[in-house]
């Protein structure tokens, strides 16, 4: 068997795990050819591991490559299992268990209510984050430049665009800040996260991607309460008549990726000093409009809303994407 997004994780078809983010649990599984990343999402309310299962399916409808499934308690045994055997080939050996799997062992056994994904392991990831900090730090502007060429080039900025619609109706705040008076610091606007803001190989093409696109604290992350939502829900910003204040998040966006990028540095004067085009904000809101008509018509293939979360078709009522159910005892139509 191969190691894959859509069939079963298996204990030996794990040649190697490492850990790739030092302050979260997440993991590169390699096998024989190919490689799949799992996470752990604290998940503390009774149907979050379904509210998260519905966020990663929304963000499919704008981002292809977010092939993301939940773990069966049997591939978290196999995990398990694959932990046991390397720590006692380790200590076989005579050798030292390696940290990433020690580490592993203990991410596994959680705490409290938690949710483990597999993903597709996205070749040349790079996030906004770790980009802005080599250039700050090393003098090593390679990631900042090649997030600015994805964004740059055609559809990149559209993409995130997109992106950002999906995660409104998510009620995702851990990438931008949705709200009318957003607290953010350092100076920015409207980013909350940039580790999150991402680019990563796709067709041989760098573009971004709508990773981590359930925040496991996020106050609108339920889809459990019926009816019509909080007028905080950030899901109202897609509504037609909401265009004049996506522009203008869209433009404050912009502005706070072009600050996090850091200025280019030319000498020759008249030379342009950013690294975001002068349209980044207004593309950003087309590629909006275009995340919410994907996400529309996705979720107005749901034949049968009683197998739908109450709160899924709240959302769908309140933007006008879906009718409301009829009083009890009255017939459908």
């Amino acid at each position: 068997m191969s190691l894959n997004v859509n069939g079963q994780i298996v204990a030996d078809d794990i040649f190697a795990a490492t850990k790739l983010d030092p302050h979260r649990p997440v993991y590169l599984l390699v096998g024989a050819v190919e490689k799949i990343v799992v996470k752990r999402d604290n998940t503390g309310q009774k149907n979050d591991p379904r509210n998260m299962a519905h966020a990663l399916r929304n963000m499919r409808a704008v981002d292809s490559t977010m092939a993301t499934r939940q773990l069966t308690p049997v591939e978290l045994r196999e995990l398990a299992s694959f932990v046991e055997s390397e720590k006692r080939d380790g200590e076989a050996f005579g050798g030292q268990v390696s940290p990433d799997i020690l580490a592993f062992e203990q991410d596994l056994r959680g705490a409290g209510g938690v949710s483990w994904v597999k993903t597709a392991f996205f070749e040349g990831l790079i996030n906004l984050e770790s980009a802005a900090a080599k250039a700050r730090e090393q003098g090593n502007k390679s990631g900042v430049r090649a997030i600015a060429a994805a964004l740059r080039a055609p559809g990149g900025l559209e993409k995130l665009g997109a992106i950002l619609a999906v995660d409104a109706f998510n009620g995702n705040d851990d990438r931008f800040d949705f709200s009318d008076q957003p607290v953010v610091n350092g100076g920015l606007n409207r980013l909350t996260n940039p580790g999150n803001v991402a680019v990563c190989l796709q067709h041989n093409v760098m573009r971004p991607v709508g990773m981590d696109a359930y925040a496991g604290a996020a106050e609108f992350r339920s889809l459990d309460q019926a009816g019509q939502p909080p007028r905080r829900w950030s899901g109202y910003r897609l509504k037609d008549e909401q265009r004049g204040w996506r522009q203008r998040f869209c433009e404050e966006v912009a502005a706070d990726i072009e600050t996090t990028l850091g200025p280019r540095n030319r000498k020759i004067i008249f030379v342009a000093t950013n690294r975001l085009p002068k349209n980044a904000g207004q593309r950003l809101a087309t590629g909006m409009d275009q995340g919410i008509a994907k996400l529309k018509a996705t979720l107005q293939t749901i034949r049968d809303p009683r197998q739908a979360p109450p709160g899924l078709i709240g959302r769908m009522v309140a933007l006008g994407w879906a009718k409301p159910a009829p009083p009890p005892g009255l017939p459908r139509r």
